[in-house]
């Protein structure tokens, strides 16, 4: 019982890790799918 904890832990640990491993890759390519959007609006709005 007492083994079983450290790997439930661990278990849960690399869940969060890979949780926000891919939280940051889904925010960083919606940042560069995004980023030619937003230049083109401001060159438009510049000009």
């Amino acid at each position: 019982m007492a083994s079983s904890s450290p790997d439930s832990e661990l278990t849960v640990g690399k869940r969060m890790m890979w949780f926000v491993i891919l939280w940051l890759v889904g925010f960083a390519g919606t940042m560069l799918l995004a980023l030619p959007f937003h230049l083109l609006v401001a060159a438009a709005m510049h000009h």
